[in-house]
């Protein structure tokens, strides 16, 4: 077998120039990307304090129920944990993507919710299983998602 030809130094030396010139194209990619992240940021902060001021707009005005006593605090349990779990899912994976349970019950957890329970997290799973919106996705996956409506 023969040896591989060397590369010209025409060749060596535009290529290089290629690397470079990609370089600052990825370079540049990344901060588009860091950049329209901090949009999104604010723009869902945004939006959670307008929902925020909405609901509270509605229950003075009586057209929306009063803020529940376990929703003040942030404890969650029955079927308040599963209004909260099915929100977030709904926010969080809204078009069927799916979402492992750590991830969703961390989602509910940095929302600043407490699940009820001498085991938060066997609580959680225990109340997501009994909401119908939500199919559990393989046997020991993790994995649920919202159902497709038939």
């Amino acid at each position: 077998m023969s040896s591989p030809r060397p590369l010209s130094g025409t060749f060596v030396t535009a290529a290089r120039a290629e690397h470079g010139q990609l370089a600052a194209r990825l370079a540049e990619a990344y901060e588009r990307i860091e950049h329209f992240e901090t949009l999104a940021t604010q723009a869902r902060s945004e939006a959670e304090s307008l929902a925020r001021l909405i609901r509270d707009l509605e229950e003075m005005l009586g057209i929306a129920p009063q803020i529940a006593m376990c929703e003040i605090d942030g404890e969650l349990r029955g079927e308040r944990l599963r209004e909260v779990a099915l929100a977030i899912l709904r926010e969080r994976a809204g078009d069927g993507t799916p979402i492992h349970y750590r991830d969703w019950f961390d989602a509910l957890i940095e929302a600043g919710y407490r699940v009820v329970g001498r085991d938060p997290l066997a609580s959680f799973l225990t109340q997501v299983s009994r909401i119908g919106r939500v199919e559990k996705i393989g046997r020991r996956s993790g994995l649920y998602r919202l159902r497709v409506a038939a």
